[in-house]
């Protein structure tokens, strides 16, 4: 699903889960994905969202946001 995304915009080591590529992950349950933001509070997570790896290091640990800063601005082509 998202190797075909990587390879258009030129990032050679995403998109597919294989060594050497980094680590960006996403655990979710379809049934249970819903946005919890509103107009008023725009800034809620959303439910259904269990796991998120990214560059290797968890992110999102059963749902809740670790704290963790990881991740870096992709540009096409580096």
């Amino acid at each position: 699903m998202t190797s075909a995304a990587a390879a258009r915009l030129g990032l050679r080591d995403r998109g597919l889960i294989r060594d050497g590529f980094a680590a960006d992950l996403v655990v979710f349950d379809p049934a249970r994905v819903r946005s919890n933001a509103t107009y008023e509070e725009p800034r809620q997570y959303p439910d259904g969202i269990d796991w998120v790896v990214v560059a290797g290091e968890v992110v999102v640990e059963h749902g809740e946001h670790t704290g963790a800063g990881s991740g870096r601005v992709l540009r096409s082509g580096r």
